[in-house]
Parts: structure tokens; C-alpha cells; sequence
């Protein structure tokens, strides 16, 4: 693991898991879940192969498992995003999507405008409370 990504998961464990955390959310990095009344949010934290950016995944698997593409009678804590058609990237324009760059790759060549860790972690956390929070919350009331 290059040091780059080492420190932002450090950094991502302090800042984002305690929010995660506070809202409920249990699992260990990378994966995440939430079982509210059966609706179960899911967060994963996604690193590029080639190092330099990462992603967080958001998905969810509603009470009747309509957006669950396979397995769909996996336990909540074993539910991976991979798993459901309906997802989305933190931070992505609709439709679109989002990595969070914090260097080059190990190919010397950076995926957008890099920021430093501290910075990331905390935009994350501020997404994670805002877009994550409202995107899960649209797709539990249209599936009630």
C-alpha cells in the first residue's frame, strides 16, 4: 500500500468513521451499513489500483430487496454495493462520476486536482452528512 493511500485511510478512520458512526452506521473500512426499518444504506470506500484517488460508493438495499441484484438473502452485514443496481459516487454530478484526488499515480499522472488529506477527509465527512443523507433519504421514501 503506497503511503499516500495509507495516510488518507488513516485520516479517513479518524474523520469520516466517527461521523459514520454517530449516524449509525456499523461495519468495518471499507464497508458500511445502516438498517433503518429494513432499509439498509451502504457506504464503501474505494481506492484506484494505480494509487493517487479514491471514491466512496453509496448504495442501498431496500426492505423487499428490490434493488438488489444478486444474493438478494445475504445478511445486512455481509450486503456489498457491487450487489445493487441503484448506486451512486459521493460527490458526483448526477449521473456522473467523482474521485478524490490526493496525488499521482504510480504511473506519474494525477486524476483530477489533488487536495491534501486533511482536506479530503473533511469534505467527505461534509458530503457524507449532506448528499449521502439526502440520496438515501429519496430512495427511502419512494420505495415506502
Amino acid at each position: 500500500m503506497d503511503a499516500d493511500r495509507h495516510t488518507m485511510e488513516t485520516d479517513l478512520k479518524i474523520n469520516c468513521i466517527p461521523y459514520l458512526r454517530k449516524a449509525g452506521f456499523k461495519g468495518t473500512f471499507p464497508n458500511f451499513y445502516r438498517d433503518t426499518d429494513g432499509f439498509v444504506a451502504l457506504v464503501n470506500f474505494q481506492f484506484y489500483s494505480a494509487g493517487g484517488s479514491f471514491c466512496i460508493n453509496l448504495g442501498y438495499a431496500d426492505p423487499h430487496r428490490e434493488n438488489v441484484l444478486f444474493q438478494k438473502d445475504t445478511q445486512i452485514s455481509k450486503l456489498r454495493i457491487n450487489q445493487t443496481k441503484d448506486r451512486v459516487r459521493l460527490g458526483a454530478p448526477e449521473g456522473g462520476d467523482q474521485w478524490f484526488s490526493l496525488g499521482e499515480t504510480n504511473y506519474n499522472e494525477t486524476r483530477g486536482e489533488p487536495r491534501s488529506i486533511e482536506e479530503l477527509s473533511l469534505i467527505c465527512t461534509e458530503l457524507l452528512s449532506s448528499q449521502a443523507e439526502d440520496w438515501w433519504r429519496t430512495k427511502q421514501t419512494s420505495k415506502v
